[in-house]
């Protein structure tokens, strides 16, 4: 039985003094599961039905004995299994009473107390509306909305205006004139029915209501939703729960009724591009669907379109049919009936979205949410849905959300313009996207003197991002650094959601966590790599967990994209990761899960290459990160207790003492027995981190012939974070506690509130610190030119730029500059100092004692000029004037350049690998596979009403 049932608005019963004549009209097949429980709704209505007339479409179940207790047998009618809706309601009606309105009834939607009185109070009120339906909800969790009317997209979806699992609040309770309404409580007046000639007969199943609501409004008649009329409905058939449905394949048929639709109904202008439209949406989503693997569906998809488009004789009477019968022009229906245009690509947007969502890691209660919804026996009441409130009230992350990308707009104030986003470590984006492409797949790469080395993994995501955004390589740099902030916190939120249970420790802690990454100094120094990592870490820890309690190899592979990622922009998160990876695994894991954690400990080297096998052969390697080794900020010694804070130290460092809260409340975390354990977890995890930051703080490293200061901001802010979710998680449920707590608890209140607000501080503090320092300095938009234009244009004939910086008494340095100068990407392939040993000795003979020989070696690799920037050493500059073979040629204010007067005698030829492209094609591909089988398998999803 169905029971709590809302009792909604009291109709006027306007017509109780001659009331309506109404004939039911209840189609079976197949459905006693839900039969009795209809049947008696029926019996407890409030305005019974002038006459009920059902039809068993060849049920194999009890069915028809149940109709044979409820109805007399003339009441009852048979039909062969091959009929459809629209039949089976004309055998209903052939030889039934005459009456003013005919209600369609399924055998799976059950009526509530009031439906039918307050839907012939709505119809009674205008002679113009056709046909009326109820709200549904959803059978059997009973609050959940699943229509009030409908429409169909341009796509072909069907378009209920709801949001997924919207609960029903009142919300939507003004009733309105809509497309259509569902067949499971249609009230649709008899003339109405006989002039549009029922329905379609080649809508067996599907959209049959859609189409006869629409070829009703092209007639001019009204159709309304009457939201104080409730009906709850299974949907049997297009969930799979009806036995021996017509449609075993929903969703094939679906997609061919939406396309029939939509193209019988289409005015005669938007026809062809209709056509269009459709076949190549079938062609991408088919794709799409084999991606995410799902080849059944990929194939419905497309046979479901081809259904129809085969058959075009048949699309040609229908659309003759619906124009004979139109009275209303097709573009008042469509601009009041018919759904935005850009609503289908906002559906795919929310697609990629939960694609992306399940990429970053499932949260445990929307998994056992699912499972509790789908196990509740029918008729049991859901009382756990969402409490009305505002929506911030009832989402506070969305609050969060939007003054965390407030602040990073704001901080980046000085950064938005023209020009390229670098300094500090980020070197400039080449012009486009597809330089990127090109330089991965690339034999050769003409960067300083040349080199075959591999280019790095990390700029395979930059490409992509790019292409993505119209191919704008900057673009795509500024989105990832200056949003890092933001995306680390949304990361950090979804794991927070498996971590902590309060809503408000789950914002604290990924708030925290975002900030905390504003607060290393990783964006003002440029560091792509460690904005990067640091996003991706709460990914990697919520895969990881997942792969714990669900070992496998998919999930192993999701873990290892992440660690993947990672890794191409920042190595040592590969170090930092991998071995509490192990160690969580030895504990946690037996036999069998083993493939899944070295599938993600291995994919990394196979998607990254031998840049990666690289790294294991220089140890100090490991340390580099995306863009310059030397970020050219200083000094970047740290005291040990600024470590203890989180503190990384370089420019745009916020002060160590931001940290002390959170060190105090991880600290005192220790001291809850009831989450000790977890807490001890944390804490072992951030002294992993802290350890390693410690040894490398105040240390060099080399790579290639790049040399630089270690940067332990990846470490030093993962140990703050590990200490801050010590803290989440003794605080989680901590006032619950203290509230039911005795004396000592009591006694306890005002240190715990002062630990929870030095905690809160942090975030708030880090926040207006982050907005009122900014982003900037050294990181600076500008000019991506290293040497003036001429000299950059002079590498079109193979001529690359000897740039000489420095003084005669104070030290120079020396670079070959190749075009305008090195773009991000280009400091990861420079050849091994070996390479440079002649080169060196050339420079230095240069600048000492220059002769023709020195310049015919400086020649053959490439060099074609000199430059001095500005300002130019006086000493230098005589000793440049007087090299034989050099003429000067001028140069910017303050700066000069000379040019080699003869050209070599055979042009450069850089190293070049053969099989470097053939490599870059096969990791590419082991990545594409592993992002296939990453992806979340579809499920089934509802093709329809029925």
């Amino acid at each position: 039985m169905i029971e709590g049932v809302d009792e909604g608005l009291v109709p006027s019963r306007s017509w109780i003094a001659d009331p309506p004549t109404v004939t039911a009209v209840i189609v079976c097949r197949n459905g006693s599961r839900w039969l009795p429980t209809v049947l008696d709704s029926l019996a407890r209505l409030s305005h019974l039905p002038s006459a009920v007339v059902a039809v068993d479409v060849a049920s194999t179940d009890n069915t028809r004995e149940i109709l044979a207790r409820y109805l007399h047998p003339a009441s009852i009618r048979t039909a062969p299994a091959d009929v459809g809706f629209g039949d089976a309601v004309r055998i209903a009606l052939d030889g039934a009473p005459a009456s003013e309105w005919v209600w369609l009834l399924h055998d799976d939607a059950a009526p509530g107390e009031d439906a039918l009185a307050h839907l012939l109070d709505q119809v009674t009120q205008s002679d113009d509306i056709g046909a009326a339906g109820p709200k549904l909800r959803e059978w059997p969790s009973l609050k959940r909305l699943l229509e009030v009317g409908v429409t169909i997209t341009g796509t072909g979806s069907r378009e209920t205006g709801l949001e997924r699992g919207e609960p029903d609040q009142g919300q939507h309770d003004r009733p309105h004139d809509v497309l259509a309404v569902n067949t499971a409580g249609m009230l649709v007046r008899r003339r109405v029915l006989d002039d549009l000639d029922g329905f379609d007969p080649n809508l067996p199943l599907f959209f049959d209501d859609v189409d006869f609501g629409w070829r009703a409004a092209r007639r001019g008649y009204r159709v309304r939703a009457v939201p104080a009329s409730v009906f709850f409905h299974v949907e049997a058939a297009s969930t799979g729960l009806r036995p021996g449905s017509r449609a075993p394949r929903p969703r094939r048929e679906q997609r061919r009724a939406a396309t029939y639709t939509l193209l019988a109904n289409a005015g005669r202008a938007g026809f062809a591009w209709q056509s269009v439209r459709l076949l190549l949406g079938t062609v991408l989503r088919s794709l799409a669907l084999l991606v995410a693997k799902a080849p059944r569906e990929a194939a419905d998809e497309m046979l479901g379109v081809l259904g129809v488009y085969r058959r075009p004789f048949a699309m040609i009477a229908a659309r003759r049919r619906r124009a004979a019968a139109s009275r209303v022009d097709q573009s008042d229906v469509r601009a009041r009936l018919l759904p935005s245009p850009l609503l289908p690509y906002r559906h795919g947007l929310d697609t990629v979205g939960d694609l992306v969502s399940t990429l970053v890691g499932p949260t445990p209660e929307s998994t056992g949410r699912r499972a509790a919804v789908e196990a509740r026996p029918i008729g049991e009441v859901d009382d756990e849905l969402p409490v009305s409130g505002s929506l911030l009230s009832r989402h506070p992350w969305l609050g969060a959300t939007v003054v965390l990308a407030l602040a990073a707009l704001v901080s980046a104030r000085s950064l938005i313009g023209s020009g390229f986003l670098s300094g500090g470590a980020l070197l400039p984006a080449p012009d486009t996207a597809s330089a990127w492409w090109t330089f991965f797949f690339a034999s050769s790469h003409d960067v300083s003197i040349g080199s075959d080395v591999a280019a790095p993994g990390y700029v395979v995501p930059l490409a992509a991002v790019g292409t993505v955004l119209g191919g704008n390589a900057d673009l795509a740099v500024s989105l990832v650094l200056l949003a890092g902030v933001l995306i680390a916190a949304l990361t950090a939120h979804r794991l927070s959601r498996r971590l902590f249970a309060s809503p408000w420790v789950q914002l604290w802690w990924g708030a925290t966590y975002g900030l905390l990454v504003a607060a290393s100094g990783a964006l003002a120094q440029g560091r792509i790599g460690t904005v990067v990592a640091l996003a991706a870490a709460p990914a990697m820890v919520n895969s990881a967990a997942a792969l714990m309690t669900r070992p496998r190899v998919a999930d192993g592979v999701r873990l290892g994209l992440w660690l993947t990622l990672a890794t191409a922009f920042a190595p040592v998160t590969y170090l930092l990761a991998g071995i509490p990876l192990l160690v969580a695994a030895a504990v946690r894991l037996r036999r069998q899960g083993w493939p899944s954690v070295l599938t993600a400990l291995v994919l990394p080297w196979l998607v990254l290459g031998s840049w990666m096998w690289s790294r294991a052969v220089d140890p100090g390697a490991w340390w580099w990160e995306a863009g310059r080794a030397d970020a050219g900020v200083g000094s970047l010694d740290v005291a040990a207790w600024q470590l203890g804070l989180g503190h990384a130290a370089g420019p745009g460092t916020a002060p160590a003492l931001l940290g002390i809260g959170v060190a105090l409340a991880g600290t005192a975390a220790l001291m809850r027995p009831a989450t000790r354990p977890r807490v001890l977890v944390a804490w072992a995890v951030g002294l992993w981190a802290l350890a390693w930051a410690v040894v490398a703080a105040g240390t060099t490293f080399t790579d290639g012939i790049s040399t630089g200061p270690v940067w332990v901001g990846v470490p030093a802010t993962l140990w703050l974070a590990a200490l801050a979710a010590a803290a989440g998680l003794a605080a989680d449920g901590l006032a619950e506690r203290m509230r039911a707590g005795g004396d000592l608890a009591v006694a306890l209140r005002p240190v715990v509130a002062l630990l929870v607000a030095l905690a809160v501080a942090t975030p708030v503090v880090a926040l207006g610190w982050w907005v009122v320092r900014g982003s900037d300095d050294p990181l600076d938009r500008g000019s991506a030119e290293q040497v003036p234009a001429y000299l950059a244009a002079r590498a079109e004939q193979g001529s690359s730029t000897l740039v000489i910086e420095g003084t005669a008494e104070g030290g120079v340095s020396a670079q070959v500059v190749s075009g305008d100068g090195m773009r991000l990407g280009d400091e990861a392939v420079l050849a091994g100092p070996e390479a440079y040993a002649p080169l060196d000795d050339d420079v230095r003979a240069l600048l000492s004692t220059p002769t023709t020989r020195v310049l015919s070696g400086l020649a053959d690799y490439g060099i074609g000029a000199v430059y001095l920037p500005s300002p130019a050493d006086d000493t230098l500059v005589d000793t440049l004037d007087a090299a034989p073979g050099l003429e000067a040629s001028g140069g910017p204010e303050g700066a000069r350049v000379w040019v080699f007067d003869a050209e070599p005698d055979d042009p450069y030829d850089p190293p070049t690998s053969q099989r470097r492209g053939w490599v870059a094609s096969v990791q590419v591909a082991i990545l594409l596979i592993a992002l296939v089988v990453a992806a979340p398998g579809r499920n089934r999803t509802r093709g329809g009403p029925r």
